[in-house]
């Protein structure tokens, strides 16, 4: 689960989380924040371990009143025309909506985004580790 208020800008091979491959979007990423009075802001390393964690909920960023602590995301159907993503948002450990976002793989976009940027960009990063995976295998 990655922080909803999380915006990844670049992969961080150097930050020392455990399992990347099992990370939340895949890798590690270095960002910002999204939260209102405080977005650009640098985020160190401790931060970013939380970021790119989830459940940020010690961030002192965090608005108090938000729709979710966490954003999950799971490749549902994988062909070659079409990849299916579903998102579950996440509020006190409990799920708090959910929904699904195709990406076309010929034409290479979202045929579905999602209508908030800064979660569109969560699920860009996720589907960018995901496609590479994908044709390591291939």
């Amino acid at each position: 689960m990655a922080c909803p208020f999380f915006v990844p800008i670049e992969r961080a091979a150097d930050l020392a989380l455990p399992h990347p491959a099992r990370l939340p979007l895949g890798a590690a990423w270095r960002g910002s924040c999204s939260a209102s009075g405080h977005e650009h802001a640098t985020l160190n390393h401790q931060e970013l371990e939380g970021c790119n964690l989830g459940y940020a909920k010690l961030c002192s960023r965090l608005p108090k009143e938000r729709n979710c602590d966490a954003v999950r995301f799971v490749v549902t159907n994988d062909s070659r025309e079409r990849i299916s993503l579903q998102f579950v948002f996440e509020a006190e450990y409990r799920p708090a909506g959910h929904g699904m976002l195709e990406y076309d793989v010929v034409l290479k976009n979202w045929s579905s985004p999602h209508p908030e940027i800064r979660i569109q960009k969560l699920a860009d990063c996720f589907m960018q580790e995901h496609l590479e995976r994908r044709s390591r295998r291939a």
